[in-house]
């Protein structure tokens, strides 16, 4: 049995991702660390250089009360994704048990976790979800990419899509909630531009009602809900007419933005950010989605209207959207190529 510990706990949909993989498809055995030993050790880093980074470490490392012991580890339910157990293991555990792979997803915890791998004989694997991190590449035994890199390593690596369930992200045809456009883009409001680009478009277009998901801004009169699971935000998604995706910092892997895509919305987005991201190639301007960033107001004012009005040019973009998707994004050919490196990077001897 191949066992795994990583740090990806720290974005909920990151993990589910990596469950999926290793756990669902794989058959192998998923953890994460729980203890502040981790921490006191040198070895989890992410925001250490920061005033609250210790704070930030007990938000990820510290036992909750319900974890409940079994065996040689411990077992948490995953409240964000129904059904989903995780099990986590101290770092006194992880030094009496053989682990195969220490996996880092923040590079502040490369050297940390690349020195316990060393110190047990695990293979150290870098995953990056995250645009323009500088990384260690050097300390790898592989990689997992699902971001685009200017550079990539001399050592064994995949760019693959972060996996997500379909059943929940399914297209279905015609949604609930015909008169919403909504997006899902964590604090919008922050982003003056891209704000005030939103209320413009809600303002010109009163037959739609207009939301944003989220924990920030509730007050704004723009906010619907902050859910707390993954198929409640597919249920969403599924349920409206239009995606609205405003983004042009800080982006990675985009689970929002392929989120939308696989539930086949039409999305009126900050496209040309995308160019030269992992999702640029979903974004087919005037077939799967629109370019807010190549328009004039006016110009993104009549294509909203159009997609409320028109219902034979909604379905169409609407299908449009889930089938290109699906030629982009194949969960099964990603998870086949990190399988077909990964089994040849635990055949070989691990570095002294």
């Amino acid at each position: 049995m191949i066992r795994i510990l990583t740090d990806g706990s720290h974005h909920g949909d990151l993990y589910e991702s990596l469950c999926m993989l290793f756990e669902d498809r794989f058959g192998w055995e998923l953890y994460r660390p729980t203890g502040m030993e981790f921490w006191d050790e040198g070895l989890w880093n992410y925001e250490r250089h920061m005033p609250h980074g210790i704070e930030v470490a007990r938000q990820y490392l510290l036992p909750w009360g319900t974890d409940s012991a079994v065996g040689d580890h411990f077992e948490r339910e995953d409240t964000t994704h129904p059904g989903r157990i995780h099990k986590l293991v101290t770092l006194e555990q992880v030094r009496s048990q053989p682990f195969d792979i220490i996996l880092a997803t923040l590079a502040e915890n490369e050297e940390g976790f690349a020195s316990l791998a060393r110190s047990i004989g695990a293979r150290f694997g870098i995953q990056t979800g995250n645009e323009g991190t500088i990384n260690r590449y050097d300390l790898a035994d592989f990689c997992m990419f699902s971001t685009a890199r200017e550079h990539t390593p001399w050592v064994p690596h995949v760019f693959y899509h972060q996996e997500f369930s379909l059943a929940d992200f399914r297209f279905e045809y015609p949604p609930t909630e015909n008169d919403v456009a909504a997006t899902w883009v964590q604090c919008l409001s922050s982003a003056p531009e891209d704000w005030q680009r939103f209320e413009t478009l809600a303002h010109a277009t009163p037959e739609l009602r207009w939301f944003h998901h989220g924990h920030c801004c509730q007050d704004c009169g723009y906010w619907r809900s902050n859910v707390q699971t993954t198929p409640e935000v597919a249920a969403q998604m599924r349920a409206a007419r239009i995606g609205v995706h405003f983004k042009r910092w800080s982006d990675g892997y985009g689970h929002v933005i392929h989120n939308l895509f696989a539930v086949g919305k039409p999305v009126i987005a900050t496209a040309s950010y995308y160019t030269d991201k992992l999702a640029g190639p979903l974004f087919v301007d005037g077939v799967t989605s629109f370019d807010v960033q190549t328009r004039s107001t006016d110009e993104v004012v009549a294509i909203v209207r159009r997609l409320a009005q028109d219902d034979d040019y909604h379905r169409q973009i609407s299908a449009n959207a889930a089938a290109r998707f699906r030629e982009v994004v194949d969960f099964d050919a990603d998870a086949g190529a990190i399988r077909g490196m990964l089994d040849g990077v635990l055949s070989d001897p691990v570095a002294a």
